[in-house]
Formats: C-alpha cells, sequence, structure tokens
C-alpha cells in the first residue's frame, strides 16, 4: 500500500465520497489496482458504491468484498491477492495468447484472431474461476448494505448488456463480465449466454447515481479516447473495434449522465476521472499489453496506477462533493460535435 502525502484526520459523516466506475482493459486493470489502493490509503475520501466491466469487475469484486468482510486494509490484501494469482494462474496459458500480443509473426499474427477459443482454449474460464472463488466473498457482495457491487455483461442472444447486482452477483457473472470472446467460450448463467460486458458499457454509469441527489463518480479509464495512428493488420484492425465498441458504450452512458444531471437542476452529478492513457508510457499503453500476463508488468501498471492517483488527489481532491474535475463535452463529445 501507499501512504498518503500526509497525515490525514479520520472520515467524518460529511466527508466526499466517491462512487467508481471500472473499465475493463485485461492487464491494464493492474493500473486500476494501483489507484483503488491509493484511495484505499486515503481517508479523507470515502469510498461508495462500484460499477465495473470485465477487469474492472474483478477489482470491485475484490474491493468490495475486502471492505465488507475487515475494512480497507483487508481490500488492499484481496487486491494484491487477485493480480498475484492471476500471474501465477496465467503464466503456464500465456502461449495462447503469444500471436495476439506479438508483433512480426507475419500470417500467423493476422490469423490468430480467426481462430475460436473453442477450438484453442479448451481450459475455457477454469483457471479465472478458480481464483475468484479463493479471492472473492459471494455471500458478502450480495448482503444488503453500503458499498453496492455492479457489474454488466453483453447478452448475446439479444445484443443487450445486462447489470448484475446485489442479490444476482456470483463468481459466474464476474466470468460473464470478463468473457473476451476471442479468448474464452461464452459464459451461461440462466439459459442465457454472456461476452464481456465492454460491448455493451465500459461500465455502466447507471447504478452508481440513478438512486442518488447527488454524487461524485470517479471514472477509471482505460480505454485511449483517441488513436492517431490507421491501424493495418488484422490484430491491430480487430483491436480498435474492440476499443471503439468500449468508447461508444462509455460515450452513451455519459450522455444519459448529462441528461440526468440536467433533470436534477445541474451540478448534482459530478464527474472525475483518471486515465490510464494520460499516465503510462506509449509503449504499455499499446493494445497489445492487455493480453499480457506477468507479476513484473502488474507491480509496474500497479505503481503507474497508485502514483496517478496520488497527483489526482493532490489536483482535484477539494473538488468531490463541490464540482465535476473533468468537462464532459469537451473531453468525450467534442470529437463527435
Amino acid at each position: 500500500m501507499h501512504a498518503p502525502s500526509e497525515p490525514s484526520p479520520r472520515r467524518g459523516p460529511a466527508d466526499p465520497c466517491l462512487q467508481l466506475a471500472l473499465q475493463g482493459g485485461g492487464a491494464h486493470g493492474a493500473f486500476t489496482w494501483g489507484v483503488l489502493d491509493r484511495l484505499l490509503d486515503e481517508p479523507r475520501i470515502g469510498l461508495g458504491d462500484v460499477s465495473g466491466t470485465s477487469a474492472g469487475a474483478l477489482n470491485g469484486a475484490a474491493l468490495v468484498s475486502g471492505l465488507r468482510c475487515g475494512g480497507r486494509q483487508e481490500a488492499s490484501r484481496r487486491l494484491e491477492q487477485l493480480w498475484t494469482e492471476l500471474a501465477l494462474v496465467g503464466a503456464p496459458l500465456s502461449w495462447l495468447l503469444t500471436p495476439l500480443r506479438k508483433p512480426g509473426l507475419g500470417v500467423w499474427d493476422d490469423a490468430a484472431p480467426l481462430l475460436s477459443p473453442y477450438q484453442s482454449n479448451p481450459f475455457a474460464m477454469a483457471p479465472l474461476h478458480a481464483v475468484l472463488a479463493r479471492v472473492v466473498d459471494v455471500a458478502a457482495l450480495n448482503a444488503p448494505g453500503p458499498v453496492r457491487l455492479h457489474v454488466n455483461a453483453l447478452n448475446l442472444r439479444t445484443g443487450e448488456g445486462r447489470v448484475f447486482g446485489p442479490g444476482a452477483l456470483s463468481v459466474q457473472a464476474l466470468l460473464a463480465s470478463a468473457c473476451a470472446p476471442l479468448m474464452f467460450q461464452a459464459i451461461e448463467i440462466d439459459g442465457e449466454s454472456y461476452w464481456d460486458g465492454s460491448y455493451a458499457s465500459n461500465p455502466a454509469l447507471a447504478p452508481l447515481y440513478e438512486d442518488r441527489r447527488q454524487a461524485d463518480l470517479l471514472l477509471v479509464e482505460l480505454a485511449p479516447l483517441e488513436r492517431p495512428e490507421v491501424p493495418t493488420t488484422a490484430k491491430n484492425i480487430l483491436n480498435r473495434i474492440n476499443e471503439i465498441a468500449s468508447m461508444r458504450g462509455l460515450r452513451e452512458e455519459l450522455r444519459a449522465l448529462q441528461q440526468a444531471d440536467s433533470r436534477r437542476g445541474g451540478g448534482a452529478l459530478r464527474l472525475h476521472a483518471i486515465r490510464l492513457a494520460d499516465s503510462v508510457p506509449p509503449a504499455q499503453a499499446e493494445p497489445s499489453v492487455k493480453r499480457t500476463v506477468g507479476m513484473e508488468l502488474f507491480r509496474a501498471l500497479h505503481a503507474q496506477g497508485a502514483a496517478a492517483c496520488e497527483a489526482w488527489l493532490r489536483s482535484h481532491a477539494g473538488a468531490v462533493g463541490r464540482r465535476s474535475s473533468v468537462d464532459l463535452a469537451a473531453c468525450y463529445f467534442a470529437a463527435s460535435a
């Protein structure tokens, strides 16, 4: 864990609170781990509900399980356990992902995205299921109380997103949210098949504000808003398609947030953001890194996430409860305008 830059008083009932919106992004989710670890060391700011997609859903499940079962220190411990175990179980399977992340493999590099996980991944999501069963307390996630978790997945039959909240959370729901279609076989829940929730919304924001008159949302953003280069290989084209789908879903959620705030009179729903693209070297922001498995990478991204959160706290902690620190129109809608 990272110590605060200066001593902090205990948080009181009137102190500001953040509702956490955690994007998906594979290994880039270790950046979110660092952000959360730093927030857990900041008692001046409370942590409210969590909405996560894919890697954001896994981070959120570890965070909320820890907060409900033992407080901030336990939440930090479970987050570290999650990423340590992901590195351990992912390493033996990393050969399956090599063609998707290593450049210069010629025809194989471009053909790999066309392979079906029903042929190339006989393990399906069993290793991840075993990790989550050890890290996550499903009973705690479903119990009534503060700090609720919401995760979303895409229904293959309808093409619509589904949000799983308290009372419907399970390891299967977490796996569904993280089920990348070209890596894993679809996850079945109640007779329906699901894929990664980033194809629906990344993440769903409404659960964080729909039953509140006021709310501060902190978005930990892993998908880049823009990429200047035009992709020319099959792998990079697929990467960009996935990023565009993710950002379109996020923009729809942000437009709904903007409209909801307008109905409340403006200024009641406040947005804040910490962005991976602004905080890591370009080589680590490259989309193929998302499929890389290794504790060295995870630790580096964790450190960068913690540093990015520290910088955000220094610049914007005073805005929580008062105003947005992100200009929605300028940051997310200017290009479409």
